[in-house]
């Protein structure tokens, strides 16, 4: 039978042999600072974000309150902390989805890149679980989360990683290796959030019982490096169609429309028809651009090849005097709309990689009417 020692302690493990793992009590250490999540650590007081004014909003709860804070480049902050003493007990930080690539906030991590069999090789086990809930969940847009935690090493810190598969990339693994794509998931997950907790607030939150795989160690916390989330400098003026090729356009059969944006069945003829006249942009997608009332306008990328439909990630949900450049060999496309709070112009350049897309730069034009001009009218201006 497995042991763990805990100061003087020793629990015996209660083997679950369908599982391969032991369930033990959890254990307490003592604080411990040194681990940051987004320049943010547990035990760190949060009076001094409001005070401070860093706090974007706020969600109180009758014991906790949830702050969403401001946030490197790529990803989005919340952190929880308790009403009474205003120490925070968790922090979380998920990858914002036009934008993979951002630090993954531990070690050389990367949101939208790092796969789950690199976090699981890296830290020798599937991890812990907590026995009342499930480490496997179903998205929204019909993908699949698989949460991976583990223990940090002399603290009283608990750091889960979610990694997420996308509806394409089941239907793809379902495809390709049928009933065994079960065996495949490791693979094709991709992280889209870290999250660092206390172990006393997640006692209260999910239970007293872990569950742990076996081969399972406590891991050593990295902070990220910091050079991951330099934000890269790219000049208007250098950015071309040209530099960012496709190597294949599609001239295969057109698939029916797959909605995986809720907005998009609202017009599911426009974008059909859309499709109807095959790619436009990056090889294999068209590019629907749907009215909403004066002025204002919503745009899609439908890939013709898949079928899959999503949003073009333009700063507002419903942009005004929206104008975009594109075209069918490459995988740059700009954007261009007013920002009504600001009254201005705002441009943004964009890129499809493997049907993700990744924000290159963004530019204000100048003010509002700046926008009743086309893209090509103010590049040269």
């Amino acid at each position: 039978m497995r042991s763990k020692s805990f100061g003087s302690a020793k629990l015996a493990c209660l083997t679950l042999v369908a599982l391969g793992a032991c369930v033990i009590p959890i254990p307490t250490f003592s604080p411990s600072y040194a681990q940051t999540v987004a320049g943010r650590a547990i035990g760190e007081d949060a009076s001094k974000f409001v005070a401070d004014q860093q706090v974007a909003s706020s969600k109180p709860a009758a014991e906790y309150t949830t702050l969403q804070l401001p946030s490197p480049n790529g990803i989005d902050v919340t952190a929880t902390y308790q009403n009474g003493s205003k120490k925070i007990v968790q922090i979380e930080a998920t990858r914002q989805l036009s934008l993979p690539g951002a630090s993954g906030q531990f070690g050389k991590f990367e949101f939208g890149k790092t796969s789950l069999s690199e976090i699981r090789s890296l830290f020798g086990s599937k991890g812990l679980l907590f026995t009342g809930i499930a480490p496997v969940t179903a998205t929204p847009d019909g993908g699949v989360t698989i949460v991976s935690s583990y223990e940090v090493q002399g603290t009283s810190i608990i750091a889960s990683f979610a990694s997420k598969i996308s509806a394409s990339s089941l239907r793809e693994l379902k495809q390709r290796f049928g009933e065994d794509m079960y065996a495949h998931l490791d693979g094709v997950a991709l992280l889209e959030s870290t999250v660092v907790a206390d172990i006393a607030y997640l006692i209260g939150t999910r239970g007293n019982e872990l569950v742990y795989d076996v081969g399972y160690a406590p891991i050593v916390w990295k902070n990220p490096i910091s050079t991951a989330v330099k934000p890269r400098q790219i000049s208007v003026a250098r950015i071309s169609p040209s530099q960012l090729p496709v190597h294949r356009i599609y001239n295969g059969p057109i698939n029916a429309p797959y909605f995986t944006d809720a907005s998009a069945r609202n017009f599911q003829t426009r974008i059909s028809e859309g499709m109807a006249g095959g790619p436009t942009f990056a090889g294999e997608y068209a590019v629907i651009q749907v009215g909403c009332g004066t002025g204002c306008s919503i745009a899609y990328t439908a890939s013709v090849r898949t079928g899959e439909v999503s949003r073009i990630p333009i700063d507002d949900d419903a942009a005004q005097y929206l104008d975009l450049k594109y075209q069918i060999d490459s995988r740059l496309l700009v954007a261009q709309s007013a920002k009504g709070a600001a009254s201005k112009c705002h441009m943004q350049f964009l890129t499809m990689d493997e049907g993700e897309w990744i924000s290159l730069l963004e530019h204000d034009v100048g003010p509002t009417e700046t926008c009743y001009n086309s893209i090509a009218q103010n590049l040269r201006n």
